[in-house]
């Protein structure tokens, strides 16, 4: 999960500017309530002549995917297969950021059917 603390760490000291923090520990728990309030969707970046389209593959609350968090890159290429691919995060409606991703293997979501995120 150390990967996700850059992410969530610009969106805490933004979204909560106001709240003061009086030791590490409340940033710690202000963090791990910001990932139980959020959702992570999967795109492939697929390439199409001379742009690139955004297949969506999944979109999960956080804690239904743990294994995204502790290691993306198993989570994605054992479901997904190789290719590149780009995860959003959101807190509640709040966009949090997105963090890219390479895998590698079979391009097994070729396979699969786009699924609506929103």
């Amino acid at each position: 999960m150390d990967w996700l603390w850059p992410l969530y760490q610009e969106h805490l000291e933004r979204v909560l500017k106001a709240e003061v923090y009086q030791d590490q520990s409340s940033l710690r728990d202000a963090f791990m309530r910001a990932l139980a309030e959020s959702t992570a969707t999967l795109y492939v970046m697929e390439p199409c002549g001379d742009t690139i389209v955004f297949k969506g593959l999944g979109q999960w609350p956080l804690s239904t995917v743990p294994q995204l968090m502790i290691d993306p890159n198993a989570f994605i290429a054992d479901n997904f297969g190789g290719g590149k691919f780009k995860v959003n995060f959101h807190q509640g409606l709040t966009f949090v950021g997105t963090h890219n991703f390479r895998a590698y293997g079979d391009e097994k979501w070729r396979d699969m059917e786009e699924v609506e995120v929103g």
